[in-house]
């Protein structure tokens, strides 16, 4: 097996357990330019990564502008679901789409640890 498709099964693996979490409808792995990892192209997530890959770079300037690191979370909230966004490193990012109910708290713990799992296979 190729490394490429281990890599692919490895991603593969936390979008499974994260799509697994109570209240998430959607998860993705992307690039830092919203691309999708180890998907068919969708344009609904598609709009969905590269909107989160701009908001994490807009956080990114306005935390060097005031000198102060702030949440690596972004947080979109639309009329009947909720976008998180998490950078993965420094080539990826992990996005999840929960219902506006689920609680932010126990997802974004959940985030975090497969935002680790993601920069040790990239």
């Amino acid at each position: 097996m190729s490394l490429n498709m281990k890599m692919d099964l490895m991603i593969q693996q936390v979008q499974k357990n994260l799509s697994n979490l109570e209240g998430v409808k959607e998860s993705m792995v992307a690039s830092q330019d919203g691309y999708i990892f180890g998907q068919p192209s969708d344009s609904r997530l598609e709009l969905f990564a590269r909107t989160s890959a701009a908001m994490l770079k807009t956080a990114d300037a306005a935390s060097a502008k005031v000198g102060k690191n702030f949440s690596q979370h972004v947080v979109i909230d639309y009329p009947d679901e909720r976008l998180i966004a998490v950078r993965a490193g420094p080539k990826a990012l992990l996005v999840v789409l929960t219902g506006t109910g689920t609680g932010l708290e126990s997802i974004m713990t959940e985030l975090d640890k497969a935002a680790e799992k993601v920069r040790e296979i990239i």
